[in-house]
């Protein structure tokens, strides 16, 4: 083989080498960008070191999370685990069998078009300075029949051959009065503390598949929203947008009203009052219109609104043509045409 050649085939194989990739975490922030690491749990990636001005502390309870697909891969099923204080070993499954989304086909080159899947889980009371979330995803559109209905399924870790793996980068968990030490803590079974996730999904040709045991994985899809991307076939308490990681706080959303209110009043208040004031004939009121509308404070927007870009109304008075101009308007033209 000529060097040309050796150099074309290169050139060529190296795309297909780079787009080989599938998920990774996209809130917490991933340690790695990468979404082809398959290397469990973490790559070559550990656990790093923070510093206290850059430390996310949160408690116990839900939390919502987000992770994302680069390329599709029908029925492939999701894990999240939580790692050990420190260290990536001995992680808890937090939870398992987290359906895949066959609804969409991202583009690897476009991050825009990225499969988003945002699903709340529960963090335990514990105390841990350094944790990290874990996901998992078996490529069970890769083992043939085994993956059917009625396939054996593969095992992760274990006879699943292909397996993709993101961690984020760490956070800290202060649990309440009656909290234990990460490393000191005993893993439930994950299904204790989720006893309504369901253990049923949808299979090949649209029958369905058993995802009642940890670890065994066949092809599992099922319905996600398209507007927020959650999990539509699950109760609420997986969809609620809550926790410190990635969910919306309840003290956030009181300052938004707190901070719409103001602008309300004010606009309410001064549009009374310069209605109160209009005289009645039209010309003074065309003109009184004009001022207030000059006087009148523009409305303080709130962080909610400036972000989605809502408008604030424009009072037609201040666009319009006071009638005493018109008037001298059409005085001059007549005196003009007079003269001429």
């Amino acid at each position: 083989m000529t060097m040309g050649r050796v150099m074309y085939y290169q050139a060529f194989l190296l795309p297909i080498a780079v787009v080989y990739s599938h998920s990774r975490w996209s809130c917490p922030e991933p340690r790695s960008t990468s979404t082809s690491i398959k290397t469990g749990p973490c790559g070559s990636e550990s656990l790093p070191s923070f510093t206290e001005a850059d430390a996310i502390e949160i408690g116990p309870g839900p939390h919502r999370v987000v992770f994302e697909e680069s390329i599709h891969h029908t029925g492939s099923p999701f894990r999240i685990s939580l790692s050990s204080d420190g260290s990536d070993d001995n992680p808890c499954v937090l939870l398992d069998h987290i359906p895949h989304n066959d609804c969409c086909k991202p583009s690897y080159w476009d991050e825009d078009t990225y499969t988003q899947y945002t699903i709340t889980i529960n963090i335990p009371n514990i105390q841990c300075e350094r944790c990290s979330l874990h996901l998992s995803n078996p490529m069970t559109d890769k083992i043939g029949s085994d993956g059917a209905p009625n396939g054996m399924g593969c095992t992760d870790p274990g006879s699943c051959f292909s397996v993709y793996h993101s961690c984020t980068l760490p956070f800290r968990i202060k649990g309440d009065s009656n909290t234990v030490k990460r490393n000191e803590y005993t893993c439930p079974d994950w299904r204790s503390l989720n006893q309504d996730w369901p253990t049923v999904w949808v299979g090949d040709n649209g029958e369905d598949v058993d995802a009642s045991i940890s670890g065994v994985y066949r092809r599992e899809s099922s319905d996600w929203n398209q507007e927020d991307f959650t999990l539509m076939t699950v109760p609420a308490q997986y969809r609620q947008n809550v926790g410190g990681l990635c969910g919306k706080q309840e003290e956030e959303v009181a300052v938004v009203v707190t901070e719409q209110m103001p602008a309300t009043t004010t606009t309410t208040t001064t549009t009374t009052t310069t209605a109160a004031t209009t005289s009645s004939t039209q010309e003074t009121t065309s003109s009184s219109a004009t001022e207030a509308a000059t006087s009148v404070p523009k409305p303080t927007t709130s962080p909610v609104e400036s972000e989605v870009g809502t408008k604030q109304p424009t009072s037609s008075a201040s666009v319009g043509i006071p009638l005493s101009c018109l008037f001298m308007s059409v005085t001059i033209f007549i005196l003009a045409s007079a003269l001429a």
